[in-house]
């Protein structure tokens, strides 16, 4: 008999994390794995009361499907108002079990991460702010066979100016460790990033590294949600997207995190209005850097025949819209994964972390996107609305628009066959459940 298998998956406390997690978590579960997911009481708290549920009836939906899945939340020792951060522990290798590394970011992301201290002995970092545009500075000495890593492309925690020394710690600690792993899984699929040699770049020690995803697809093209949102969600759009013209939809939106200055918005807000353009615009309570923003006086007016700005909304639902014809975003991972596996250009504008090395592959690598001309040096820098009109015009129309469009509908085909079955990323995820039945096997 084979023993049912038990994954214990950690998630960091953050949007970004919990969603590709979770999803990862259902396609386990539906493979028969039992399933205990753990976050933080604060998270746990802030994803029932998003989705207006108790702990109990979202148990039972999950019952209800047939799975064997448990939530369970941990405290981490601050009071509900703090700022969070968390400390990883290690407790597989103590436990006598695998210890597998999901790579939430894409793969090129990932070997920067995992080589930073090689890359610290090598003098890649901290980037100096003089070398931010220096060819010279180009990393060509990964493994992976990497297009040539620029140093805008490099985490921008990693930014002489930026540097925080508890992050900057971390991320050379976490660096280390995530190098001894027993498995290693990237949410990415491998026809997008160099097939699996450029995966095994990330087994330092040998370990097998495989590209299951995007591990959100599967489900979403299965009819089952497996997206969880911090933040109530405005169902109102879509009445509001189905009375517009097929493809003529703008989709802004910055994610969970990303902020902007007041200034920034307000340029933001007349280029939309200069366009011409229909556009749905996301707009947090707090991203004018940590509260509301009032937008240029008579805006909401002059824009009320072809705008709707909401709070947070569906993203995959907006972006499988016939009506979408393009999505100004953050170039976060799991929100240009999410573009590429609806077929939805892009123009990116990044503002932290990995953001700026998914933004260079979307526009120099897979072609399917345009970003604004300087971000990725400083992203602070103030985009005018003359440049943002006018690149919304690029993206929208013209061949230019046509040729990105192109490019990411190829793509979105290429994901769809990953996950499906026989595909790269279907059969590497049976292949990474077969190797834990054999470890289970042997260890009964």
């Amino acid at each position: 008999m084979m023993p049912l298998l038990h994954a214990v998956i950690v998630s960091f406390p953050a949007q970004g994390h919990i969603n590709p997690l979770m999803n990862f978590a259902e396609l386990l579960a539906i493979r028969g794995f039992f399933i205990t997911f753990v976050t933080t009481e604060w998270m746990d708290q802030r994803l029932l009361k998003a989705a207006s549920k108790d702990a109990a009836t979202r148990d039972r939906e999950v019952q209800e499907r047939g799975f064997k899945f448990r939530f369970l939340s941990i405290s981490d020792g601050l009071p509900p108002e703090h700022g969070r951060t968390t400390q990883l522990a290690e407790v597989a290798k103590s436990l006598g079990v695998p210890r597998v590394v999901f790579w939430t970011c894409g793969t090129a992301n990932s070997i920067v991460q995992a080589n930073a201290n090689f890359l610290l002995s090598q003098g890649h970092i901290p980037v100096k702010e003089e070398d931010l545009n220096s060819k010279e500075k180009f990393i060509t000495c990964l493994p992976g066979k990497l297009p040539p890593i620029r140093p805008t492309d490099i985490v921008s925690f990693f930014r002489e100016k930026h540097i925080s020394e508890i992050i900057y710690s971390v991320y050379l600690y976490e660096s280390r460790i995530q190098n001894i792993a027993d498995y290693v899984l990237v949410n990415t699929f491998e026809e997008l990033e160099g097939g699996e040699e450029a995966q095994m770049g990330l087994s330092v020690n040998g370990c097998p590294a495989l590209a299951i995803g995007p591990v959100f697809l599967p489900n979403f093209l299965q009819g089952r949600n497996s997206m969880h949102s911090m933040w109530e969600e405005d169902k109102t759009c879509f009445q509001w997207l189905d009375a517009q013209q097929q493809g003529s939809v703008l989709y802004v939106s910055f994610g969970s995190i990303a902020i902007k200055s007041e200034r920034q918005l307000h340029e933001l807000a007349l280029g939309l209005e200069a366009c011409g353009y229909p556009f749905l615009w996301v707009l947090r309570s707090d991203i004018a850097e940590g509260k509301s923003v009032d937008l240029p006086e008579g805006f909401k007016d002059r824009t009320k025949d072809r705008a709707l700005i909401v709070s947070w909304t569906n993203q995959l639902k907006v972006l499988s819209h016939p009506s979408l014809g393009g999505f100004l975003m953050h170039c976060g991972w799991n929100s240009t994964l999410e573009a590429i596996s609806m077929g939805v250009p892009l123009i990116g504008w990044p503002y932290f972390a990995d953001q700026f090395i998914d933004c260079r592959f979307v526009k120099d690598i897979w072609k399917f996107g345009l970003d604004f001309e300087g971000v990725d040096v400083d992203e602070f820098k103030l985009v005018t609305k003359e440049v943002v009109e006018s690149t919304i015009r690029n993206l929208m129309e013209g061949c230019l628009a046509k040729e990105l469009k192109e490019n990411v509908v190829r793509l979105k085909k290429v994901a769809s066959k990953a996950v499906m079955e026989g595909g790269t990323s279907y059969t590497n995820l049976n292949t990474f459940i077969e190797d834990m039945q054999k470890i289970a096997k042997s260890n009964v």
